[in-house]
């Protein structure tokens, strides 16, 4: 599978999370590959590793934007938010 592309054309933001990991792997695999027959400083290795750099900052992205989104859910009644916990403990100390 070939991934190379030009460097003006920037991933899709709608991945899904299974797609955006297979994407990476398989870059990920193209790239050693590409690596071990050519030079680091090659430009089709410094393209394809800038490309699955590209495709790696959007998954932290979508995993970051995920852990956010479960952070800001409500909380269940009776259980106490790290930001509670604090609270209280600050009120005990005065």
């Amino acid at each position: 599978m070939n991934f190379y592309r030009t460097s003006h054309e920037e991933p899709r933001r709608d991945y899904r999370e299974d797609e955006l990991f297979i994407t990476i792997e398989s870059l990920r695999s193209e790239l050693l590959e590409v690596a071990q027959e050519r030079s680091l400083s090659d430009h089709t290795v410094v393209e394809l590793s800038q490309r699955l750099d590209g495709y790696i900052v959007l998954a932290q992205n979508k995993m970051m934007e995920s852990l956010r989104s479960r952070q800001n859910e409500d909380v269940p009644y009776g259980k106490i938010t790290k930001s509670k916990r604090i609270r209280s403990k600050a009120a005990f100390q005065q």
